[in-house]
């Protein structure tokens, strides 16, 4: 296994609310996390398993669900704010602009997750192991297989709301992963309460109610953290989702996108991507109907933005042009309408969309090394947060590019010397590596600009 040797930032967030927390769901032998929609109501299940402890720290501090966290040395015993909830107190996914990963210059990516606490992973994994341990709930894990960028199936996805299976999807196909960032290097615990850590591959306490921390949502790239400059508000367009019982307490929805540009802090409304954009809220039927119809929940999120978020939120996913990654909670009515079909997808399964009203399968749970349908026959396994690994090839490196002038500074005289690259026909001017001088470089020039800058 791979550890990660010690805290590190990186942003994340816990389930869920220590003042309301969400209802849990019943597995045989156990309650899982989070039950998003409700299903094992009356209250009486609130709070069984959640909420994660550590959202109440040793120095005092209560965050929310919707806080996102990171770890900074100078607090070593606990997860500190990184920007406050950007809408609502629950936070299902979320997802920094990852447009500078695009095909072209990063043609292959790891995935990395987290799972709840119900969930395992395939014989002899890490996951499996942490799983036996009680130790999983907290963790980052990597896959060990590349799989090729998504950004290439943007265009071929044709009629939804579900376009069947891609390429990369095999089910029943296994892949390893290692253990890339166990809870303690997140100043989380694993059943001995806030401050106290356990390093990985030792049993911890079993996990009970409010024992254990669990990474609901995770985000490491471009940036490690949200705010770059310490001022508590996001330097990075950010995107996120929200869980069913928040999207109808707002009049929004669970199976919707939502942006932050940065510099603004909170979350902009209406939906940057609106579920008919993803195909989703289209099958099935309202795993709760008292939800106000919500049907399906994002719950993992990964999304490469190829335009500008303005300050009033004024700009929406491209059609074609704008590709996210995605998981559902479990229980969502689109995964419950596709097992109906005979297709194992469940909470594991990685879904592609380009926008343009669909939404395929890019990957499910066990290429990734979790114990998915596929395997168990069960349908409890989840993936909680999403995210990928991934570099930029030489030297196609957006902060390169954009630095046209070559004076270390990435400013507005660097459009200038654009537009002299351009009409003079330099190599300076292709700024997406294309290998070719043309009118799409002014536009890969701002989005270099934007990717680099504060």
């Amino acid at each position: 296994m791979m550890i990660a040797s010690g805290a590190s930032a990186q942003t994340f967030s816990l389930d869920d609310n220590p003042s309301a927390p969400l209802t849990s769901a019943f597995y045989p032998g156990l309650f899982s996390a989070e039950d998003p929609f409700g299903l094992f109501l009356p209250s009486v299940a609130a709070g069984l398993i959640g909420p994660s402890p550590s959202l109440i720290t040793v120095s005092g501090i209560t965050y929310t669900d919707g806080d996102l966290l990171t770890v900074v040395p100078a607090f070593p015993a606990e997860p500190v704010l990184d920007v406050m909830a950007p809408l609502g107190t629950y936070l299902d996914a979320v997802s920094q602009d990852h447009e500078i990963f695009h095909p072209e210059v990063s043609p292959g990516m790891n995935i990395r997750f987290s799972v709840d606490r119900a969930t395992t992973g395939l014989p002899g994994t890490p996951l499996a192991t942490e799983f036996g341990f009680s130790q999983q709930p907290g963790d980052i894990y990597i896959s060990e297989m590349l799989f090729p960028n998504p950004g290439i199936f943007v265009g071929t996805l044709g009629a939804g709301p579900f376009a069947g299976l891609l390429p990369t999807a095999a089910p029943a196909v296994p892949g390893p992963h290692l253990l890339e960032i166990d809870e303690s290097g997140l100043n989380l615990t694993a059943g001995l309460g806030p401050g106290a850590f356990l390093p990985p591959a030792v049993p911890a306490p079993p996990i009970g109610r409010g024992s254990h921390d669990n990474v609901d949502a995770y985000n490491v790239l471009p940036d490690m953290t949200m705010d770059v400059d310490g001022d508590g508000i996001n330097d990075r367009d950010y995107f996120f989702s929200i869980n069913p019982g928040d999207a109808s307490a707002f009049g929004l929805s669970a199976a919707a996108i939502y942006s932050v540009p940065k510099g603004a802090g909170g979350g902009i409304v209406p939906a940057w991507a609106p579920a008919p954009f993803m195909g989703l809220n289209a099958l099935g039927v309202a795993p709760n109907p008292d939800l106000q119809g919500q049907r399906d929940d994002i719950d993992g999120l990964v999304v490469w933005d190829f335009g500008d978020l303005s300050p009033n939120g004024d700009d929406r996913a491209e059609p074609n042009r704008d590709y996210a990654l995605f998981s559902l909670s479990e229980t969502s009515a689109s995964l419950a309408a596709l097992r109906a079909t005979g297709l194992p997808v469940d909470g594991s399964t990685i879904f592609f969309t380009d926008f343009t009203g669909a939404f395929a399968v890019y990957l499910f749970g066990g290429q990734v090394g979790v114990a998915d349908i596929s395997f168990s026959d069960t349908q409890f396994n989840n993936i909680d947060a999403l995210e990928i690994c991934a570099e930029v090839d030489e030297p196609c490196d957006p902060c390169v590019l954009a630095d046209v002038n070559m004076d270390g500074a990435i400013t507005a005289a660097d459009f200038t010397a654009w537009i002299a690259a351009f009409n003079a026909s330099l190599p300076e001017c292709d700024q997406n590596c294309d290998g070719a001088c043309t009118p799409a470089d002014f536009t890969a020039w701002i989005a270099n600009y934007n990717a680099c800058t504060p």
